[in-house]
């Protein structure tokens, strides 16, 4: 066998591999525009109102789509970000959003646990410190 038929089988291979590496990549594919990528970004964010724990752009649910073409539309009227999301706050109310705002009650509910969490790491250390100095 030559040298040039031992390498056609991994040039081949190769060859192969890049092209499926170059489409798999999305670089071939037609840019966003910046205003979709931006409602798409907004829809990230928003529950679906009529969902448990899934975003407007997850859920294929009537109400998501609404809210879906709803964000688009104040996207296209160069809409902030902020006063869209402020809008949908209005009128669902804070569980609109995945991440609720920070600050208030929400912080607290995050800082409580974290704080009993610190203290009984804190507190199984000396435990073990003690033990260690009593043997």
């Amino acid at each position: 066998m030559t040298a040039a038929r031992r390498l056609a089988g991994p040039l081949v291979l190769a060859a192969v591999l890049a092209v499926a590496l170059l489409v798999g990549s999305g670089v071939l594919d037609a840019p966003h525009s910046a205003a979709a990528a931006r409602a798409a970004s907004i829809e990230r964010e928003v529950r679906c109102p009529s969902c448990l724990d899934l975003s407007v752009a997850q859920s294929n649910a009537p109400s998501s789509v609404a809210l879906r073409h709803e964000i688009a539309a104040e996207v296209a009227r160069g809409e902030p970000t902020q006063r869209i999301l402020d809008g949908i706050v209005a009128r669902y109310g804070t569980d609109a959003l995945l991440v609720p705002p920070a600050g208030g009650l929400t912080t607290v509910l995050w800082a409580v646990p974290v704080a009993i969490a610190a203290a009984a790491a804190v507190a199984g250390g000396s435990v073990v410190l003690r033990r260690r100095r009593a043997t």
